[in-house]
């Protein structure tokens, strides 16, 4: 993913999604029925295993109560 001119993994923005997902409590399930995706395809971006559209990107960190920053010491993106 393509973030800002900066290079986003996917495997790395699925593992801060997850991670976000379980700080809020909110199972797989959850975030489903928070946002309308399947379960199945928020696994397969948990996993890095699909692409995300900035789209869905910005409707599942909505979701979550999230944002995203980029920058940091080591320019990594950071959900907050």
């Amino acid at each position: 993913m393509n973030m800002g001119g900066m290079q986003v993994e996917k495997e790395n923005f699925g593992a801060l999604l997850r991670e976000s997902r379980k700080e809020k409590g909110m199972s797989q399930a959850d975030l489903s029925e928070a946002t309308g995706f399947t379960i199945r395809v928020i696994s397969l971006w948990e996993n890095g295993r699909h692409d995300i559209s900035l789209k869905n990107a910005d409707t599942v960190l909505k979701a979550l109560g999230a944002t995203m920053t980029i920058g940091g010491e080591a320019d990594e993106p950071v959900l907050q």
